[in-house]
């Protein structure tokens, strides 16, 4: 007798991305790439999510085990009249679910139904997840009423001790998953079709939108290893209606979209730097942005942190806490740079003893060249409502900023190397090729910055002076880089 499998609620929600993806999670799992750091530092921020859910609630009981024990043991709790059970177990002949919270309502003498998310809001992947709890749990004889959502209230301010209550909004999504109900119920039966372990061959799905949608899938190197080096999929905002249209064609090279096909401006000109190889630079349109500039030159940024549970009173969730900075100054046209560095490394909020630092080495007069200005911006406004004696030294740098990434992003320079892209990342080996993040040893991009700045300031780590040089050495790059293309830029009118 062939062995029936039993559908995850993962496994659901994988297969609703994307068929593929499910097939392929549960008969190649040796390409399933390793849990990396980011995405350790999500599941555990889920998990702190979660705990503070659990308080919302008096008196509950856990369960423990997993399939049948965990079923067993939900059951237990149940006739012996336990109210809140967290992590209940749902199990039949072919579902298989684990429930954060269940609540027994008094009114009704059923099961109210609870997901915690670390989202800001409900979003439509939640939907799903919680129609197939329902149906997985009422199978097994356990009846739900209604279906909630707990997410966090990204404006909740931290004032002392968290409030679980203040910082957690509870959602009623009791209609909308009967909506889904139906739907779910005719879906089910094909994700299992899919998991029999008699269906070897493999699934065959176009790549598309649902590589990266909702989530980033583990298989993409898979699946996309067959792609020219630069594809349609590079061609930034692409429709689902153009990438229908290009597939129809049996196109994947970027090289092949036919010249009269409908592009955007901006797409047409990526385009046209793929096939023709060369960089297309507006020198009167660099030349006049570059007018704007008045020394000394300030190239500033900033590194973040930002968690769902805030770490500082006066703090949101997920408000990005900036921890230390990068500053190149060049005080006359044609003279050496100079470099200042601030790194916070004690467990209070970085804001004051940044900006005290930041004001001693930054001018009120001359340009502070960033790159993305909506970003560096946004910080300085946020610090200076927390810190209103230095929101003057804030207005004025915000006065001042001048953008270098817009003129990437206006495309008055525009290289097939960037590949579409006008993050410093792919233009600086482009414009600088002697320069690069992939030089640097641990931190080459800001996430990772993050991670190792709370590493460094809340773990007992050993390595700490290391993970302060290596967080000072990437910080650095984002502003030597700034300068180093816009030395670049400067040239070329030269």
């Amino acid at each position: 007798m062939a062995f029936s499998p039993v559908l995850t609620k993962t496994d659901y929600n994988r297969y609703l991305q994307c068929p593929k993806l499910l097939w392929l999670s549960k008969n190649r799992k040796d390409l399933i790439p390793p849990v990396d750091e980011p995405q350790q530092a999500m599941f555990d921020q889920g998990y702190e999510v979660e705990e503070y859910a659990h308080k919302l609630f008096a008196e509950t009981a856990t369960v423990k085990e997993w399939y049948a024990r965990g079923r067993a043991e939900t059951k237990n709790y149940i006739a012996e009249g336990q109210k809140t059970i967290l992590q209940a177990n749902a199990l039949t002949k072919d579902l298989y679910c684990k429930a954060d919270i269940l609540h027994l309502n008094p009114d009704t003498n059923k099961w109210d139904l609870y997901e915690v998310k670390s989202t800001t809001q409900v979003k439509e992947e939640h939907i799903p997840d919680l129609a197939f709890q329902k149906i997985a749990f009422t199978n097994d004889g356990i009846p739900i009423d209604k279906t909630y959502l707990i997410h966090i209230n990204n404006q909740y301010v931290k004032k002392g001790e968290i409030d679980p209550k203040e910082l957690l909004i509870i959602e009623d999504l009791t209609d909308q998953v009967e909506d889904l109900r139906q739907i779910t119920e005719t879906q089910i039966p094909k994700a299992l079709e899919i998991i029999k372990p008699t269906n070897k061959q493999e699934v065959q799905i176009q790549i598309g939108k649902q590589c990266s949608n909702p989530y980033e899938c583990p298989f993409k190197e898979y699946c996309w290893k067959g792609l020219p080096e630069y594809s349609i999929y590079d061609i930034k905002r692409l429709t689902e209606d153009q990438l229908k249209q290009l597939q129809d064609l049996k196109i994947t090279d970027i090289k092949d979209v036919p010249d009269d096909f409908p592009l955007s401006e901006n797409q047409q000109n990526q385009v046209t730097a793929a096939k023709t190889g060369e960089d297309t630079i507006n020198k009167d349109a660099i030349k006049k942005e570059l007018e704007n500039l008045k020394y000394p030159l300030y190239f500033l940024d900033y590194e973040t942190y930002m968690s769902a549970i805030p770490l500082f009173d006066g703090t949101r969730p997920y408000q990005q806490i900036v921890f230390q900075y990068s500053l190149h100054v060049i005080k006359n046209k044609g003279e050496r740079c100079e470099h200042y560095e601030y790194l916070h490394t004690g467990k209070d909020l970085p804001t004051e003893k940044l900006l005290s630092t930041l004001q001693q080495q930054i001018g009120d007069t001359g340009s502070v060249i960033v790159w993305n200005k909506s970003f560096e911006m946004s910080r300085n406004e946020e610090m200076a409502q927390m810190n209103p004696k230095y929101a003057e030294l804030m207005s004025s740098v915000n006065s001042r900023v001048f953008d270098l990434m817009e003129i990437f992003k206006d495309q008055y320079y525009v290289s097939p190397g960037f590949k579409g892209s006008y993050s410093i990342k792919k233009v600086l080996p482009v414009l600088v090729p002697g320069l690069s993040y992939s030089s640097l040893e641990d931190v080459q991009e800001g996430g990772i910055a993050s991670l190792y700045w709370f590493k460094h300031v809340y773990s007992d780590s050993a390595d700490k002076e290391k993970i302060a040089a290596s967080l000072l050495e990437y910080c650095k790059m984002d502003t030597l880089a700034m300068v180093e293309v816009l030395r670049v830029l400067d040239s070329i009118n030269h």
